[in-house]
């Protein structure tokens, strides 16, 4: 599939007119038939009913429609923002981290940039951690936000420790351990868990609780969730007792109860990966203002 393909639907979908299209595109009516079909092929579907009097979106051609134009528009706007880079002379801060969750962590960190380089425009993006560390990897991140354990096989890199973090419960107001002070392995022991998948947190060696989890789901029921927000909904409706780190539980967060463990933590290292080559100013300064700055992790405490 590529632009050209596209186009040629677009125009033939919206003149609903071959001749017509291939005018406004300014090529040959057979090479716009040409497209259409090598598309069709490709998709393995009809797009267009054809008839000597009549052209036709099928009902595939009409749910594709929206995409194709989606296609197109993000594709130019990705042009226009390389040209005004490459006309402004701007450069691209490229941020990964793993959860919406942390975004309230940058903040003030792009707030200095702002100030400091207000030629630097930031891209965050969002992903598990195996995709970070393949865009770390590949030099497609300048820097990774997240724990030690998410870029331990990474190459070439420093890690710098911001903060150490712990792990919470979450459950439902309705749950009967929504009265606890704070919770132990034994009161899980019968008990829905609800964990992000493994590829959002990366096992940490000797860290008990997360052994706890890998041997609780060899006898009982766990929900994997794809992300931490779908993770509190589900102990929110009671589904079970959520587990995450405290990065991927908002303060802001209504009709939940968070209670700490009863058993000691092992710590979790969070901060920043950055590669060792790094020569950009501003990539060292964001660093240094993340790694200065406060994370307004939650304080547990029954809502």
């Amino acid at each position: 599939m590529n632009t050209q393909q596209l186009e040629c639907f677009l125009h033939v979908a919206d003149k609903l007119n071959f001749t017509k299209a291939a005018e406004e595109l300014y090529i040959s009516t057979p090479a716009v038939t040409h497209h259409i079909k090598n598309l069709e092929e490709e998709l393995n579907t009809t797009l267009f009913i054809r008839t000597p009097k009549m052209v036709k979106l099928t009902e595939t051609g009409k749910l594709f429609y929206s995409e194709a134009k989606s296609i197109l528009e993000k594709i130019a706007l990705a042009e226009k923002k390389i040209k005004k880079l490459a006309s402004q002379k701007l450069a691209v801060l490229r941020i990964g981290c793993s959860s919406q969750s942390e975004l309230d962590f940058l903040e003030n960190a792009l707030t200095r940039i702002r100030e400091e380089f207000p030629a630097v425009y930031p891209q965050i993006i969002v992903q598990d951690y195996f995709a970070l560390k393949s865009l770390f990897d590949n030099n497609h991140l300048d820097v990774l936000i997240g724990t030690r354990e998410m870029v331990a096989e990474a190459h070439n890199y420093i890690f710098k420790k911001a903060v150490n973090i712990s792990s919470f419960a979450i459950v439902s107001p309705k749950s009967p351990l929504a009265e606890k002070n704070q919770i132990s392995y034994k009161d899980l022991f019968n008990i829905t868990l609800i964990t992000m998948h493994p590829r959002c947190i990366p096992f940490q060696y000797g860290n008990k609780l997360q052994e706890f989890i890998t041997l609780h789901g060899q006898k009982h029921l766990q929900i994997l969730c794809e992300n931490d927000q779908s993770a509190i909904l589900f102990a929110k409706c009671n589904y079970g007792v959520a587990i995450l780190p405290e990065i991927y539980i908002p303060s802001y967060i209504e009709d939940i109860v968070i209670l700490p463990f009863a058993e000691k933590q092992t710590a979790i290292e969070y901060g920043i990966a950055y590669h060792k080559n790094l020569q950009d100013i501003y990539i060292k300064q964001f660093i240094k203002y993340f790694s200065e700055g406060s994370f307004p992790f939650l304080i547990p405490k029954k809502q």
